[in-house]
């Protein structure tokens, strides 16, 4: 079932497919060995209304259908995987403010994230592990104080703040909003002060050494009784309804795989046409149809009411995603023969996406998933 997408939506796809062709994708490989994100993908990205593609438009935002995000997610992952996942790191953090009652702070950020004259990070994956908790919130006079390390903070320098989550000593999750340094963002600390005037302290690693996305310059982030005021708190949140989120959102992480592997889908298209070798074109085939259906099977099943959804066949779903990104890439790599061995070829850094993509918003469930369709492929090898 293809939806319908609207003359905004639709020019808006477009765009993307452009930039993705001819500012992403030549330059790629380039963009993937670098030290930090590339600024001139995001100012491109900017300049054409992708920074806020989820924002109401009441703060500049584009406000398209979840749907039509997903074929721009897609196009930008074809084109630089690293830039496409930093963008989606802001896309999540923008939309946490904007559904957040913090209206001095909407009014004060939303404007240039809906730009991309400014470009904010998410950081509250780890709020999914068991255990001890890894940052604390803890309520103080005016605010809280946060305790600990976010261990996954992306694209740190050309974000300039953070959405962050903890768990406060209830159990409860807590995000709130933190900028990187305050004197960028001064109007919201007027008539604000710490208690005792101790602000703590937040200090960032360098940039984590990532074999897929290293260009994110991702970081982890320690913070020691660091003081947000109240005014910066977006919402509550706990352990179970994250867990519900992550079951009616199982396919949310499916546009950019399938981006991925797109992508390799043109270099095997190339290498078909340059190489005219049987087993190139019929690999090409066969990815492709698995493509074609993959992306039909998804969107259908997007489109079902949240009360009708099978988990145990979107988890498959998306295991299978997983799978075709994968297997796309090593089919690229395997036909560009010693080549793709290279830093410079696209190939390789194409299965080190896939490999990306397949721990990328994992849950156990999703994990298990993964792990049993890699294993029937295994079998059905052996068989």
């Amino acid at each position: 079932m293809k939806p319908d997408f609207t003359e905004t939506e639709t020019c808006l796809i477009e765009k993307a497919k452009q930039i993705s062709a001819y500012v992403l994708t030549p330059v790629a490989e380039a963009t993937d060995r670098g030290s930090r994100p590339n600024s001139t993908h995001f100012r491109a990205l900017g300049e054409a209304g992708m920074a806020g593609l989820s924002l109401p438009t009441l703060w500049g935002g584009s406000d398209i259908s979840s749907l039509a995000q997903r074929e721009i997610i897609e196009a930008l992952a074809s084109g630089c995987g690293v830039t496409c996942f930093t963008l989606m790191q802001h896309h999540g953090s923008s939309r946490m403010i904007a559904n957040s009652k913090a209206e001095a702070l909407k009014a004060c950020v939303l404007p240039y994230l809906a730009k991309g004259n400014s470009y904010c990070a998410v950081s509250f994956a780890h709020l999914r592990r068991p255990g001890k908790p890894v940052l604390t919130a803890t309520p103080v006079d005016g605010g809280y104080r946060l305790s600990g390390t976010a261990p996954w903070v992306t694209g740190w320098g050309l974000m300039n703040q953070v959405v962050i989550g903890a768990e406060l000593p209830d159990a409860r999750h807590i995000y709130l909003w933190i900028p990187q340094d305050r004197e960028d963002f001064a109007e919201l600390f007027d008539d604000v002060s710490a208690p005792e005037q101790n602000w703590g302290e937040a200090i960032a690693s360098d940039p984590l050494p990532l074999c897929a996305m290293n260009a994110s310059s991702t970081v982890e982030l320690t913070l020691t009784d660091y003081f947000v005021p109240e005014i910066h708190f977006l919402h509550h949140s706990d352990r179970e309804t994250m867990q519900r989120n992550d079951r009616n959102n199982v396919l949310g992480p499916t546009a950019a795989p399938l981006g991925c592997a797109l992508a390799s889908l043109r270099v095997l298209d190339g290498l078909a046409e340059k190489r005219n070798l049987p087993a190139i074109h019929e690999s090409f085939g066969l990815l492709s149809e698995e493509y074609s259906r993959l992306k039909s099977a998804v969107l259908e099943d997007l489109q079902t009411s949240s009360d009708n959804i099978n988990l145990e066949k979107v988890l498959a779903l998306r295991a299978e995603v997983i799978l075709l990104a994968q297997r796309g890439a090593l089919s690229a790599c395997a036909a560009s023969s010693g080549a793709a061995n290279s830093l410079s070829h696209p190939s390789q850094r194409l299965l080190r996406e896939a490999m990306f993509y397949s721990v990328q918003a994992q849950t156990q469930d999703v994990m298990s998933a993964t792990l049993s369709a890699l294993s029937c492929s295994v079998t059905k090898t052996a068989e």
